[in-house]
């Protein structure tokens, strides 16, 4: 495993790696954006997502945590290979800075390339991801996601974070 991040502080802001403790918050953070996203349909109720923030989920990733003054606005889980599977904000957490502070800690973890997913109809994840030098591998595309929602595959190829 990498060196702790660096605790950075813009006023009261935080990035520390996830703890047991904060796997309720990152849960509800999921359960809350699904809920709130009129395209994307609940195809897991939010007992069974809360089921996936197990301890164990801190042995098997790299979760992040961006919190301010002791509350947790968003997180990023990054496999061992570079894969990132979530990067979720309250909504009042965004447009601030913390999407990109959460993805420069997993640059800065995995500076050899990152991969993840975003759903074709998240545009304003996909503007995020392409501003962080993202690109969509054209190769490779979901269709047949659970959601229903096809997916496009990014990946930043490594460098500076």
């Amino acid at each position: 495993m990498t060196s702790a991040p660096r605790p950075r502080q813009d006023s009261a802001l935080l990035l520390r790696y996830a703890t047991v403790a904060d796997l309720p918050v990152c849960a509800a953070i999921i359960n809350d954006y699904i809920d709130a996203t009129d395209w994307l349909p609940r195809t897991i109720d939010h007992a069974a997502v809360e089921a996936l923030f197990v301890p164990a989920l801190l042995e098997a990733r790299t979760l992040f945590v961006a919190e301010d003054d002791g509350e947790i606005l968003g997180y990023l889980s990054m496999s061992k290979d570079g894969f990132v599977p979530a990067l979720y904000l309250r909504p009042d957490a965004r447009g601030k800075g913390i999407g990109k502070m959460l993805l420069d800690a997993a640059k800065a973890a995995h500076p050899d390339g990152l991969e993840l997913t975003v759903f074709e109809r998240n545009i304003d994840a996909l503007r995020f991801y392409e501003r962080e030098g993202f690109h969509e591998d054209v190769s490779r595309r979901d269709t047949a996601t659970e959601e229903g929602i096809p997916t496009l595959w990014m990946r930043w190829p490594g460098g500076s974070a």
